[in-house]
């Protein structure tokens, strides 16, 4: 066992580095899905916003387009000042006792193994919060009906297909969610469900990034397909399309199959409230 804390030191210091680098292909792809992209998106006016809207979500785009860039340029900075340090610790380790070379580099990789694992295991580890919950889905739930009986008896559920890498998706949850819900915060009798498609991976993260609250299922491309065409009434020619959003009543019918989105709040909320409504 090589004991010299030189060695350790610059071992250590070299372990930190995955923690780091690992999160900058990570930034990348967020700057072109919350930046790049929404700007193309905006850009060709394929969303119904408001003037006021589109201000406010070009302000949010630019701001968060400074942010990911100099987050990206502060961590690679880091990474290379961890390189020097343990490069340093190392040279202080060969000129202070005979190295073991062979058993100081098994050690060092199998160190940088273990934490590049570490971080991709702390990717995929929901840390949400108590107003998220993930439910788990069985066989059996084919339909909305089933998992409403599960879950949502005697309550309004607002059901959100959508996918993880969905710009639109996206612009509801980081913009128009949020003030959906606080109009209906003190109501006891409305829920949300949301039904997501896409990367398992991706999908805790953009939960957690959003802090999306509520009911929770990822499901494969296959289930999705079957639950969305039978949530919508459509035939195996139906198309899927994201975000599409239904309310289900307080007795777990669908309601309304293509609801409108957070961000058209008022016709929304008159969906909502007359289903709320009913006793």
């Amino acid at each position: 066992m090589i004991r010299s804390k030189y060695f350790w030191t610059g071992a250590i210091l070299l372990t930190a580095i995955p923690f780091l680098v690992l999160d900058l292909p990570k930034h990348y792809v967020d700057w072109h899905r919350d930046v790049r992209d929404q700007m193309i998106y905006l850009t060709y006016n394929f969303y119904p916003y408001t003037v006021q809207q589109k201000v406010a979500i070009l302000d949010h785009i630019f701001t968060s387009n400074r942010a990911l860039m100099a987050l990206m340029y502060v961590k690679s900075f880091l990474a290379l000042i961890l390189l020097f340090l343990s490069a340093y610790y190392f040279r202080l380790y060969s000129k202070s006792e005979k190295p073991l070379f062979a058993k100081a580099i098994l050690i060092c990789i199998l160190l940088i193994a273990g934490g590049s694992a570490m971080k991709i295991f702390s990717w995929t580890t929901f840390a949400g919060n108590e107003g998220i919950r993930l439910l788990a889905t069985s066989p059996s739930d084919t339909s909305l009906n089933n998992i409403y009986n599960d879950h949502f008896k005697g309550k309004v559920v607002y059901v959100d297909f959508w996918g993880t890498t969905c710009g639109p998706c996206l612009e509801e949850f980081q913009n128009f969610t949020k003030p959906l819900k606080e109009k209906y915060l003190h109501s006891k009798d409305i829920a949300y469900l949301y039904i997501c498609g896409g990367s398992k991976l991706i999908w805790k993260q953009q939960l957690q990034k959003f802090d999306i609250e509520g009911s929770h299922i990822f499901l494969d491309a296959v289930a999705y397909r079957n639950l969305y065409k039978n949530a919508v009434r459509g035939s195996k020619h139906t198309i899927v399309e994201m975000p599409r959003y239904l309310v289900m009543d307080k007795q777990g019918k669908i309601a309304d199959a293509d609801a409108p989105r957070p961000s058209e709040i008022d016709s929304i909320s008159t969906v909502l409230d007359k289903y709320l409504a009913v006793q």
